[in-house]
């Protein structure tokens, strides 16, 4: 059953410089402006965060912004010779920077469990699981579990992570009196695509055409959405708070994963004048994020879709690629309840509603 959002009526302070993009360094502003205008610099030192895929694009600069409000931020890579090294380069811009590296593999669950219980072992409080990291477009291939590799990184191992921090999340909110956070990073592909049926999470074959890269991404992008949607029914009532953000086009490293076709058209989609005029800098691409991370004013409110700053308006279900709001589909009560069950199912957890 499909529904319409309880959105929170927050003015967006940012919409008029959204109104005329000029390109990437224009007037939009960038996570740092977020911080320096919420007056978070150094103010945020009794806090933890944890960002998923730290070690490059809007994850790198996430996991640079946090800690300049004196967060302890830990961050996932899966190579830990470039985690490291990254570290020790954020180390080098401010030696005030609180900075964990934590190994995680996203294409392998046993991997995702040992590095949230790093974190347990490590942190006694967590208010803000960044769900950052992503592939798109990729040639067809699986995870190390079985499962289509788009789904299986970009929303079931951080169902996962989630579901190993979650006890973490809601004792920050018990003992601290505090609203924590969940931030999954979804895209404006949501609106190729609604959630799969369960029968096809694996293969991405709704139309009988075998593997489709774009439909794998899209469907993994509206899971996202209703991961959070799902999470805040859960959930925040206990103080724990879930929203899913469109960042926007900027050169993430996304597409890394891609095959060569893939990143070839997104090279010549950036060139259109119209693409370009809308494209930001990776720093103006963590903005949104950062704003829902730690935004004075999404303190307790959660279950919505956040994009250019500000809180996601519904467009047409006809449109074919809107690049812009959500579809109908992004906010389906049943469905995600239904997703919520088989992604437990697939783990091999139980329901702590029942």
């Amino acid at each position: 059953m499909r529904y319409t959002p309880k959105t929170p009526q927050i003015e967006n302070r940012y919409a008029a410089a959204h109104a005329d993009p000029q390109g990437a360094g224009d007037a939009r502003p960038t996570a740092w402006q977020i911080i320096q205008d919420q007056g978070l610099v150094g103010k945020l030192g009794d806090k933890v965060a944890l960002v998923t895929g730290g070690t490059n694009g809007m994850g790198l600069e996430l996991v640079r912004t946090l800690a300049k409000t004196g967060m302890r931020v830990f961050f996932t890579a899966r190579d830990p010779a470039k985690g490291a090294k990254v570290r020790e380069m954020l180390r080098a811009e401010d030696a005030s920077f609180k900075l964990e590296l934590v190994v995680v593999e996203l294409k392998s669950l046993k991997s995702v469990e040992a590095g949230a219980r790093h974190i347990l072992d490590r942190a006694n409080r967590l208010d803000l699981l960044m769900n950052n990291a992503g592939i798109a477009a990729t040639p067809h291939g699986f995870t190390q579990d079985g499962y289509e590799q788009q789904f299986g990184v970009n929303y079931l191992a951080h169902f996962y992570l989630f579901q190993m921090l979650k006890p973490l999340l809601l004792k920050t909110a018990a003992e601290h009196g505090v609203k924590v956070r969940v931030v999954s990073t979804s895209s404006t592909a949501h609106t190729a695509s609604t959630v799969l049926p369960a029968g096809d999470y694996g293969t991405a074959d709704p139309n009988g055409r075998g593997y489709e890269p774009g439909v794998s991404y899209a469907h993994s992008s509206t899971a996202r959405i209703w991961f959070c949607n799902e999470a805040e029914r859960r959930y925040g009532p206990r103080g724990l708070h879930a929203i899913s953000t469109h960042p926007g086009g900027f050169a993430s490293g996304l597409m890394d994963s891609a095959d060569e076709q893939a990143r070839a058209a997104l090279a010549r989609a950036i060139e259109m004048p119209h693409i370009r005029r809308i494209w930001k800098s990776v720093e103006q691409g963590a903005a949104t994020n950062a704003l829902a991370g730690v935004g004075r004013e999404y303190d307790g409110h959660g279950g919505f879709y956040m994009e250019d700053c500000g809180v996601g308006r519904p467009v047409p279900d006809h449109l074919d690629w809107a690049g812009h709001g959500y579809k109908s589909w992004a906010f389906d009560e049943a469905g995600e309840k239904r997703l919520w069950l088989d992604s437990l199912e697939m783990l091999g957890l139980q329901d702590d509603q029942e």
